[in-house]
């Protein structure tokens, strides 16, 4: 086996674990926005920063393997470029959108106060910015597939980029209305069962 494809094989697969792991990032971020418990978003909190094991080295093969390809292949090529470029597009989104917003979240929930609620920190796990900031990675990544696969010149790459930018932030819009929906239902949910516990108290105190 050449270096070429061992590079390649590497690259490959680093792109499959970004998407694996972007996959389990979207559905980690609708867990914390319809959390109703600060234990059960502490819980998914915790599950985001683990991300990171599969995220960083994702990365790394991705970033080692489209500099390798490009040193031998990129010249006169524009979309290995615009690819490389998104990649890192992606790592500045993340870092310091998503990594900033999590740290936040994160500092809030190490708080001393024994029942905190979680409306004190509804305004951190519903902030609009962690699914912008999902969209465009997620959909910046939907574009570098379509780069390796195409191939296309300068109008094609940045068109593709383009468009599923606006692909992912239609995503996003979406899990925005999805996860307000059923964080409503749950939420009333919750109050019926405290509501019928509390009923249930009270007759048995009643009997007594």
């Amino acid at each position: 086996m050449t270096i070429y494809y061992t590079v390649l094989f590497i690259h490959v697969v680093s792109v499959i674990g970004l998407f694996i792991a972007l996959a389990a990032e979207g559905a980690i971020l609708f867990r914390i926005r319809t959390a109703q418990s600060v234990d059960e978003t502490r819980f998914f909190v915790g599950a985001f920063q683990r991300l990171r094991i599969v995220a960083i080295p994702s990365f790394l093969g991705i970033l080692v393997g489209g500099l390798y390809l490009a040193s031998k292949w990129g010249r006169g090529t524009f979309w290995i470029p615009f690819a490389l470029g998104a990649t890192l597009l992606i790592m500045l989104i993340g870092g310091l959108v998503t990594g900033k917003r999590i740290a936040r979240l994160r500092n809030a929930l190490s708080s001393d106060e024994i029942d905190l609620p979680i409306k004190a920190i509804s305004a951190k796990t519903k902030d609009n910015a962690l699914l912008i900031s999902y969209g465009l990675r997620a959909g910046l990544g939907l574009g570098i597939v379509f780069l390796m696969t195409a191939k296309p010149d300068l109008p094609g790459s940045l068109g593709a980029l383009a468009a599923g930018c606006g692909a992912g932030l239609l995503g996003a819009a979406w899990m925005r209305r999805a996860s307000n929906r059923i964080g409503t239902v749950r939420c009333l949910w919750s109050q019926t069962r405290r509501f019928d516990a509390g009923q249930k108290v009270r007759f048995e105190e009643a009997q007594l």
